[in-house]
């Protein structure tokens, strides 16, 4: 029955041009079936030029797989790193010049590491934070030209009080890319290789414990602790130059609601790789407004609460320990400290350091790098938790030994044996950390965690000032007490994260 001019029915409306016969009026059932079948075997992404393909990240990342890209983020990571504990070590190390030159007193000397320290904790704590909210990349790229200036006026500095105030600055910009790099080195990875960013970044923090150590041998007593503090800087500038190249993350991109970014960022990665995408790709991943939220991990009923508060335990503990040996060890070597049952060392305002003393501590802060490598494959055979804990007991153990009188080659041993263990277990937390929370609350559970490490160092500092050349006991006591917390902690702690599926969120 037609319908009524001008009026629709269930195929349009009657002022509708009359089409032509379709081929598929003249095809019998058969046919018809048969073309079905075949439409519903085509994949339509890949027959059409006009459909994008759409990929999850993830799949991105494998489909480019890992070359040139991953090694210019890594690089990047290590160099930013590196001017982490290159900056915290130089203080231990300069510190009896700076006594010779500006006659500090023991409060002074407290003063300038402890204010370093707690305006790291309190950066890293921010910047976390921030750099969920404004991305990786730009923070860092604005606190690596801060942090080569502050060496330059460090090194250039007149008076004590300056020199505090350049280094106080130093210490927000390192306190803010620390809080930021270990996270970045994790976000351009397949699953398979997001373990090597931590390590690779922890790396340049052990590496640079060394290298600095190194210079001092070579240089602080033939050019002085002013250029010391200019050719430790050095490395990061390459480090700035890369960073200034390469895009942001591209997880960073996506999960923030920014995927022509993330595309732009993963096109190059593979142009890199010499690898090759879908024309029309397009990327997605899981998001959230919630960037950056710190009600997320601490809030009531969250999951992340239990881990966060762990963590932040065990970092304090393990930076108090870490940061209070880079102090002592400078102070046991010039005082010929022998032990916690022997008597107060005498401080003495104008004694450098010598040779011998300046190998000593290069060859204990190679113990780190070696901690630092072992936990790298022992994470991969064992796990994080189980090694974590036999770990702590064992440090433990090995501060007991500080109780017995000992000679500066007994002291060497014992101190880096005490270095390999704290590197081990940092790294495991490393590890850990951002295998525990999502992207969208990671560097922000890492800035928290971060600052109470730095916490943890200020009075691991403190303590060592204060209590050092009054008594030595007291000093091994605090050791011993501080490792078994750590410990406690570790054993409830009970979520295995080897699996890493919290770093593809």
């Amino acid at each position: 029955m037609m319908s009524d001019p001008g009026k629709d029915n269930n195929y349009g409306s009657i002022t509708d041009p009359i089409l032509s016969p379709s081929p598929a009026d003249d095809m019998t059932e058969t046919e018809l079936s048969e073309m079905a079948d075949t439409a519903a075997n085509t994949d339509p992404l890949k027959g059409s030029n006009n459909l994008p393909e759409e990929m999850e990240l993830n799949k991105v990342y494998e489909t480019i797989g890992v070359g040139t890209s991953q090694g210019i983020f890594w690089t990047i990571s290590f160099l930013i790193a590196y001017s982490d504990y290159a900056e915290l070590t130089l203080i231990a190390l300069i510190m009896p010049y700076l006594r010779c030159e500006w006659d500090l007193t023991e409060t002074f000397e407290a003063t300038i590491t402890i204010t370093i320290f707690f305006i790291y904790a309190i950066s890293a704590l921010i910047f976390g934070k921030v750099s969920d909210i404004y991305g990786r990349k730009r923070v860092m790229s604005v606190t690596i030209v801060i942090l080569v200036i502050t060496a330059v006026g460090a090194a250039l500095a007149t008076n004590k009080y300056i020199f505090l105030v350049w280094r106080s600055i130093a210490g927000a910009c390192i306190g803010a890319n620390f809080a930021t790099v270990v996270v970045y080195s994790t976000e351009f990875s397949p699953t398979s290789h997001k373990s090597v960013g931590p390590l690779i970044s922890l790396m340049g923090s052990y590496v640079s414990m060394f290298l600095v150590n190194i210079v001092g041998y070579f240089a602080i007593n033939a050019l002085g602790w002013r250029w010391v503090i200019i050719i430790i800087t050095i490395p990061i500038i390459p480090g700035w130059i890369l960073l200034m190249i390469m895009p942001e993350t591209p997880r960073y991109l996506c999960v923030s609601g920014k995927n022509e970014a993330a595309l732009k960022a993963v096109r190059l990665m593979a142009k890199l790789n010499k690898a090759s995408l879908p024309e029309n790709l397009e990327v997605f991943c899981h998001q959230n407004k919630q960037l950056g939220s710190f009600k997320m991990i601490l809030g009531s009923g969250s999951e992340h609460r239990k881990p966060a508060v762990l963590l932040s335990i065990m970092y304090f503990c393990n930076i108090f320990i870490e940061t209070a040996v880079l102090v002592f060890l400078p102070l046991a070597f010039i005082s010929q400290f022998c032990g916690g049952e022997s008597g107060a060392p005498e401080r003495d305002r104008c004694q450098p350091l010598s040779q011998s003393d300046l190998w000593k501590l290069s060859g204990s802060a190679f113990g780190s790098l070696a901690g630092c490598m072992a936990a790298y494959f022992v994470a991969k055979c064992l796990g994080r938790l189980k090694p974590t804990r036999g770990s702590n007991i064992l440090q433990i153990i090995t501060f007991g030994l500080m109780f017995k009188c000992f000679n500066d080659t007994y002291l060497f041993g014992v101190a880096t044996v005490i270095k390999i263990i704290n590197a081990f277990i940092c790294m495991m937390i490393w590890f850990i950390i951002p295998e525990s929370f999502p992207t969208m609350i990671r560097n922000t559970a890492t800035g928290m965690i971060n600052s109470s490490g730095k916490l943890g160092a200020v009075l691991g500092t403190a303590m060592v000032y204060l209590l050092f050349y009054a008594s030595p006991v007291a000093v091994v006591i605090c050791f011993v007490v501080i490792s078994a917390i750590t410990c406690i902690c570790s054993f409830l702690l009970t979520k295995e994260t080897q699996d890493v599926a919290l770093m593809d969120t």
